[in-house]
């Protein structure tokens, strides 16, 4: 029986070709249409797969047009590899179209060749050879892309709320490689005041920040006299943000020389007693450390304040033993202790498959096997879509050191590392149902 290795490369031709025409849909989130919640695009995406799917010969389904499925062998177990079809908004500054998906010095570029079309689709040829060899298999196998990752991720919620089958075990090439076992716990936390605003004699306004999720690499402070005031900062992303610096704490000398009073006083009281440039919540009394999972990080992501608005964002993440009530009750004492208040928070839990599992011992030997890299899996503070299902973990497709520019303009992959990271998730996805 030829190997699945061999399979994979004597198709590469074909395998490129169909991420080609993938990338070539501009699957942006749009105005929701009838059998199209997500927009027209991202249908046309969706149907794209599914034809491709029937055409192939797997079992497919249409999940009410916010994702779907394809699928090979029998059994009552199922294990799954889970992706997304739709994309970020292109943005400026690309060298090649977007949408061109053209191959440069053997690099395909375009949206959605690493971020998730290219290793999904590669994915579900992947089950069509694996089907055309006939491997034998002990479960099913199922391939399940979502259409609104890039938005709050509906479309995995949906499916489980139609009762769609949850796979014991799994994958999502939504990350990087060799592969994550934890992902951090988040809170965030919006902070302000619901009533009247206690305004300044000199400060009109006060406005920074990119995301709540992204260190603020620029403040600004609108006096009342006309005069404009700009601190800069250097942006990071929230789950590291020792590599950027806080443009809202780079402020606080100069709120401190201004004399505040009201509202803006409370705001500097806030940041001078509760925040810190290392980031990792001790004045909040949330700090905790776990040599296994990281420490505790706190990024104040976005800022506004005016004489009718005033509120602030707080990204909070946790390793394995934080724990979320605790945050929630200290940055609550800390907040009233300032004279402000919690507004709105949000939580989401953190993701743990122990590396002695079955799941992430299977997918490290596969990983090793192919690639000869000896690294251990992973712990981050980012979220990636294996949160949706339980015993899943987040597997490539980004190899170390790999340029991919993933949300950036000229998204890309290299031809081989495609190649490679299609093999890998086949033998991955073969390792958990043989």
């Amino acid at each position: 029986m030829k190997s699945i290795e061999n399979s994979i490369y004597e198709n590469q031709n074909e395998i490129i070709e169909v991420v080609r025409k993938g990338i070539q849909i501009p699957s942006v989130k749009g105005e929701a249409q009838e059998n199209a919640p997500y927009g027209k695009n991202v249908k046309r995406m969706l149907e794209f797969a599914l034809e491709l799917g029937e055409s192939w010969g797997l079992k497919t389904k249409n999940v009410n047009g916010r994702a779907g499925w394809v699928e090979i062998g029998e059994g009552d177990s199922m294990v799954a590899i889970l992706g997304h079809l739709d994309v970020v908004p292109e943005g400026a500054g690309w060298e090649y179209a977007p949408y061109g998906a053209e191959i440069h010095d053997g690099i395909l570029f375009g949206r959605g060749v690493a971020d998730d079309k290219g290793p999904t689709l590669g994915a579900m040829y992947a089950l069509k050879l694996i089907k055309d060899s006939g491997i034998p298999l002990k479960k099913r196998i199922r391939v399940i892309f979502g259409m609104d990752e890039e938005n709050g991720s509906s479309c995995i919620k949906h499916y489980i709320e139609c009762g769609e089958e949850i796979p014991e075990a799994g994958f999502t090439p939504d990350a990087e490689y060799p592969l994550i076992f934890f992902e951090k716990g988040i809170v965030n936390i919006k902070v302000g005041k619901r009533g009247i605003i206690e305004k300044d004699d000199t400060v009109q306004s006060i406005k920074a920040g990119l995301a709540g999720n992204i260190v603020p690499p620029k403040c600004t402070i609108m006096k009342k006299d006309g005069e404009c005031v700009e601190i800069v900062g250097r942006e990071a992303h929230a789950s590291t943000p020792w590599f950027g610096e806080s443009a809202v704490l780079n402020m606080v000398p100069v709120l401190k020389e201004m004399q505040p009073k009201g509202d803006v006083a409370k705001l500097l009281q806030f940041l001078s007693e509760k925040m810190e440039k290392e980031a990792n919540g001790k004045n909040l009394g949330i700090y905790y450390q776990n040599e296994e999972t990281g420490v505790t990080t706190v990024n104040l992501g976005m800022l506004t304040y005016s004489e009718d608005k005033f509120e602030f964002d707080l990204d909070i993440r946790y390793p394995k033993n934080g724990d979320a009530d605790t945050i929630l009750h200290q940055v609550k004492e800390a907040v009233e202790s300032c004279g402000l208040e919690i507004l709105a928070t949000k939580e989401t839990d953190m993701l743990y498959v122990p590396k002695e599992s079955d799941v992430v011992k299977k997918l490290m030997n596969v990983y090793k096997e192919v690639t000869g890299d000896e690294s251990e899996a992973l712990a981050i503070g980012g979220g990636t879509y294996a949160k949706m299902f339980p015993n899943m973990v987040a597997f490539g497709p980004i190899f170390p050191g790999m340029t991919a520019k993933i949300h950036q303009a000229n998204e890309q992959m290299e031809i081989t590392q495609i190649m490679k990271s299609i093999v890998i998730s086949a033998k991955g996805i073969l390792a958990l149902a043989e």
